[in-house]
């Protein structure tokens, strides 16, 4: 059964529950105020009855005064009396033809019952007038005693015990109903009682078919969501439960089933691929081997042929220095190739060393002569060996820097010419620092480097475009060298465009220590 036909039913039941009690409620006022109103109209009956029976007393005994000592008001005492008891009996009659609406014909003894009254009270009033209002005075002897006869046995037995009669059936019926209310209520709190539990009932089936057709397959389709999420199709899924959580588990049982097929395909598939790349792997093997000892091998040559050439070449440059100096007597000729002897010998001999310097980097052999130094005098020395004027950007203080003197005055000196040869006239060095270390600057105001040439320029060998198409002289490894040189001491070098217009080379060394410094002075220039 789907568990929306259950709970439908459910419902239905529920809402008769509800339904009934309602009724049964709305049923209990109805009857209570219907007692209410039977029990009050037979105790206005029976109040209006005691006061009928006061009332005839009181106009007896002052019918009896008058024959005994004389009428004095001239008959207005009996006349009122009269009026009352007749207004008490229209409210009795009333009072009853309420009560037969209500209850049917059983009230028409009652009915009977006050005609009787009523007629007697007639009878024995008309009586008591014509005993009263006779004037001989002879007869008043037997007047008394025909009113006494007529008390004795007119009011005192006949009405006396029909109105009595009257106050015990309003007595009677009072008690009915009480009885009748008090059964009603009995039956009803047994009714009460059977409907609360059949709800109860209702309620406890409801409840254990909530767990058992929803609660516990919610609980199962969470555990075996859970056993298909760690890829465990091993077993077949069962939930249990309405029609709807079967439907729900064969789904779940196809998309397992699936999950399976495609689990499988894919180990299958990730096996052969694994076995493909270890294959390949092995294959590949030697040859990474073989690259791996061809560039550690191309890097050891570069560093044995550059350490190598330093040699001849600084023998090559002495002897055209010393014989240039020595031999005064040379040809135009001979001392002018003496001298292209030692300039190629010079410029090949700063290749060799920028070359020397990369592979010692690349091997990791590179090594520093570290010492606390002032940076500024490092930046104002190489500006005072560059045979140009260079503006400086001095620092407020004192920055300090654990360097290689040389190798940082190699940076940038090397940056210098790199911007003479490649730049504008116009080269700014700036001095500061930042939060990311102590930072050294040189821009110009060139034609600058394009994003793809900024990417290459720290290659070896590689020349821009402001350069190689120009006839520049140089051997690409300006920014290569300053590159080495800036990571062997921790820092970083980045490539920017300059505020100048041309290119900006900003080099980052760690900070290593601060001392407070001298603070000299804005910019100045070097001539």
């Amino acid at each position: 059964m789907r568990s929306t036909t259950l709970f439908g039913i459910y419902a239905v039941v529920v809402i008769g529950l509800i339904g009934g009690l309602a009724g049964l409620t709305l049923y209990n006022l109805e009857k209570s105020r219907w007692w209410d109103a039977r029990t009050q109209l037979a105790q206005e009956s029976y109040a209006l009855h005691l006061k009928l029976e006061v009332k005839l007393y009181r106009l007896f005994k002052q019918h009896v005064s008058t024959l005994l000592i004389g009428d004095s008001d001239g008959g207005e005492a009996e006349a009122f009396l009269r009026n009352r008891i007749d207004q008490n009996l229209l409210d009795i009659r009333s009072v009853i033809e309420r009560e037969i609406e209500m209850v049917g014909e059983e009230e028409l003894e009652e009915l009977k019952l006050l005609d009787e009254i009523e007629a007697d009270i007639r009878s024995v009033d008309t009586a008591i007038a014509a005993l009263t209002s006779a004037d001989d005075p002879l007869e008043s002897f037997l007047r008394t005693e025909r009113l006494a006869a007529l008390l004795d046995g007119g009011i005192d037995v006949e009405l006396d015990r029909k109105i009595g009669a009257a106050l015990e059936e309003e007595l009677e019926e009072t008690q009915e109903v009480l009885a009748d209310a008090v059964a009603f209520r009995a039956r009803d709190q047994k009714i009460v009682y059977a409907l609360l539990a059949l709800a109860t009932g209702t309620l406890i089936v409801a409840l254990l078919s909530f767990n058992g057709q929803i609660r516990q397959p919610i609980i199962r389709l969470q555990k075996e969501i859970e056993r298909l999420r760690r890829a465990d199709y091993s077993k077949p899924v069962n939930l249990g439960g309405s029609l709807e959580f079967h439907e729900l588990g064969a789904v779940l049982q196809d998309m397992g089933e699936g999950l399976a097929v495609r689990e499988a395909t894919r180990a299958e598939q990730k096996k052969q691929l694994e076995d493909t790349v270890a294959t390949r792997t092995a294959e590949l093997q030697p040859l990474i081997d073989k690259l791996e000892t061809g560039e550690k091998n191309r890097m050891r040559l570069m560093a044995d042929i550059s350490h190598e050439l330093r040699t001849p070449l600084a023998i090559i440059l002495g002897e055209a220095d010393v014989t240039l100096r020595t031999q005064r007597e040379l040809s135009e000729d001979v001392s002018d190739a003496l001298a292209r002897i030692r300039e190629s010998a010079r410029h090949t001999n700063q290749i060799v060393d920028d070359m020397l310097t990369v592979a010692r980097r690349e091997a990791g052999q590179l090594r520093l002569d570290r010492k606390e130094l002032d940076l500024l005098k490092v930046v104002n020395d190489a500006v005072s060996m560059f045979p140009q004027k260079v503006l400086v950007r001095r620092p407020d203080k004192k920055i300090s820097g654990n360097v290689d003197e040389v190798r940082l005055r190699q940076s940038v000196l090397a940056l210098l010419h790199n911007a003479r040869r490649y730049g504008g006239p116009r080269i700014l060095v700036t001095l500061r620092q930042s939060g990311s270390g102590n930072v050294i600057t040189v821009e110009d105001d060139g034609p600058g480097l394009n994003p793809e040439e900024k990417e290459n320029a720290f290659e070896r060998f590689f020349r821009g475009s402001n350069a190689s198409g120009q006839g520049i002289e140089g051997s690409g490894l300006g920014l290569p060298v300053v590159k080495s040189i800036v990571l062997a001491h921790g820092g970083t070098v980045e490539l920017e465009d300059s505020a100048l217009g041309g290119l900006k080379v900003v080099m980052t060394l760690p900070k290593h220590s601060r001392d407070p410094g001298v603070s000299p002075y804005g910019m100045t220039a070097k001539t």
